[in-house]
């Protein structure tokens, strides 16, 4: 059984209590919740970060305090784990309350990823940085990432659900 750190940025909105309370955390998992300060540019991403650097789980997973986990996302998560090549980063989908999920095509790009469907292995030397201030920073953390593209385990199940809806 692999350790997960999860990593929760907050503005301290009320739904944090949700967000926490969808987490099922095994044996050895942590919750790290990291609250913003303004002013740090785009929120979340230097308090990602933050939990990031000092996360010692052998995964990472990121959720915002206004997200929730779907039932058995932990069960989903081990089992991505165990199957196929170990210590490659994993992509989830994540649905809207709109009803659309992303991703749609397996591909890193803007709009199709989003920080609520990453497992990624806790190595910090394969992994790129949270810009603090960069748009679309999900997508740059993964593109960045030192595995190739093709090394990503795309899953078609979904395992959180948004908090806000869509631009689309």
């Amino acid at each position: 059984m692999s350790t997960i750190s999860f990593i929760i940025p907050t503005v301290g909105r009320p739904s944090l209590a949700a967000a926490l309370a969808s987490i099922e955390r095994w044996a050895g998992d942590e919750v790290t919740v990291v609250q913003h300060t303004p002013p740090s540019g785009r929120w979340g991403n230097p308090e990602r970060q933050q939990g990031t650097a000092h996360a010692t789980g052998e995964y990472l997973a990121y959720l915002d305090d206004d997200d929730v986990y779907v039932p058995g996302h932990r069960e989903l998560m081990q089992q991505a784990i165990n199957e196929g090549v170990p210590d490659v980063p994993i992509l989830f989908r994540i649905r809207y309350p709109s009803g659309r999920t992303i991703w749609q095509r397996k591909w890193v790009k803007n709009g199709n990823v989003s920080a609520q469907m990453i497992l990624v292995p806790n190595r910090k030397d394969m992994l790129h940085h949270w810009h603090s201030k960069q748009r679309f920073a999900d997508f740059h953390f993964i593109n960045q990432w030192q595995w190739p593209a093709k090394a990503i385990k795309w899953r078609p199940e979904v395992i959180a659900r948004m908090g806000h809806d869509d631009a689309r």
